[in-house]
């Protein structure tokens, strides 16, 4: 039997980037500041989509919020960037791949049977979740001049100890464009250990 609970709908939790001094873990260079914060915990997710296994599913929300002070517009490019540990080197998932990957493994440990015998499972059979993952997700975000913008990477990291694996790890952050002329700024890295450092202890 399907709980109530279930078949609610999937509700879109707002999510608002914060002042830039809120984010430990953070880069400033031609007058352009890319912030990034690890949601390493089911809570922590749950807080900004309307779903409460995330993170143990295998998916991990990366906020990136960038900061403009110049007088032209920026773009970033969210495929190009890259989780780095080591040899490792993660990209993003798309959000269509995310929402599929978490709603069908949420079927199939909630209800137990094949995904084949599951309406919509080709794609995740969730719209409202992939319409709220696309809206959330960096894309080729572009941030006005002396604004800020943001929005999300779907990582699924190689490791479950997360605290561990991003106190190691580096944000590389390639593709960072003016909007006026098309010129490329220089590529942003930095390290994500800032942000793991404040996280409450479990």
């Amino acid at each position: 039997m399907i709980s109530a609970s279930a078949l609610a709908g999937y509700k879109p939790r707002p999510w608002t980037p914060r002042s830039v001094e809120s984010y430990p873990a953070r880069l400033t260079s031609e007058k352009v500041t890319i912030a990034a914060e690890p949601l390493i915990s089911d809570l922590q997710a749950a807080q900004v989509f309307d779903k409460n296994d995330i993170v143990t599913a295998g998916i991990m929300p990366l906020a990136i919020v960038i900061f403009n002070d110049n007088d032209y517009s920026v773009r970033v490019v969210a495929d190009s960037i890259e989780l780095i540990e080591a040899n490792e080197h993660v990209h993003p998932l798309p959000p269509g791949e995310t929402v599929t990957e978490l709603f069908k493994k949420g079927r199939r440990k909630s209800y137990g049977v094949p995904d084949s015998r599951l309406p919509g499972a080709r794609d995740g059979g969730n719209p409202e979740a992939l319409r709220d993952f696309e809206l959330k997700f960096l894309g080729a975000k572009v941030v006005p001049a002396h604004g800020k913008e943001g929005g999300f990477l779907y990582i699924h990291p190689p490791v479950t100890d997360l605290r561990s694996y991003l106190s190691k790890a580096r944000l590389y952050i390639p593709d960072v464009y003016r909007e006026d002329n098309g010129s490329r700024l220089i590529f942003f890295e930095f390290d994500l250990r800032p942000a793991v450092d404040v996280l409450p202890s479990k």
